[in-house]
């Protein structure tokens, strides 16, 4: 099986109408039923229109729910994946949409939960940590900061300086 490309990247496809409609999909004569009853037959290929068929709709469920590119198209990867695994499962073929969404929805559940597990995901920058302290050079630095903003304030008259 082919690596998905999300086509996202760019101007995301989902929002400039890369999507097929469903008017579109009765347009080529091809319904869900009719490609799930091929693959089932054992016609490996079909499984790939349905791949193009719906690889727009499920990178842009997984980019939504994760805000990643990578992840996104690793996600639709994976749901693709295990909808070939489980096509024979899918007791309504011409539901075949709302099975791939639920796949993605799943899989999305399951990736979130574990990357909240993840000490790298759940980490704090150091810079993010509050009360650290600055490195020595960055406190010299500092010093030499306010010490030449006071000389210049002293330079300012009595009645000027107050209000500072």
């Amino acid at each position: 099986m082919e690596l998905i490309s999300c086509h996202l990247f760019g101007c995301f496809g989902y929002l400039c109408g890369d999507m097929i409609s469903i008017e579109d999909m009765i347009a080529t004569g091809q319904s869900d039923a009719h490609l799930v009853a091929k693959c089932l037959a054992g016609n490996r290929d079909v499984f790939g229109e349905i791949v193009e068929r719906y690889q727009s709709l499920i990178c842009s469920l997984a980019y939504s729910a994760t805000g990643s590119l990578g992840r996104s198209e690793d996600l639709a990867q994976e749901t693709f994946m295990t909808a070939w695994q489980q096509l024979p499962a899918l007791r309504e073929p011409a539901k075949l949409r709302p099975w791939l969404c639920g796949i993605a929805r799943c899989l999305i559940g399951k990736a979130l939960r574990n990357a909240a597990r993840e000490p790298v995901d759940a980490a704090v920058f150091l810079e993010e940590t509050e009360g650290a302290e600055p490195p020595p050079s960055e406190r010299v630095i500092s010093q030499e900061e306010q010490a030449i903003l006071w000389r210049s304030i002293e330079r300012i008259p009595a009645i000027y300086r107050e209000p500072l």
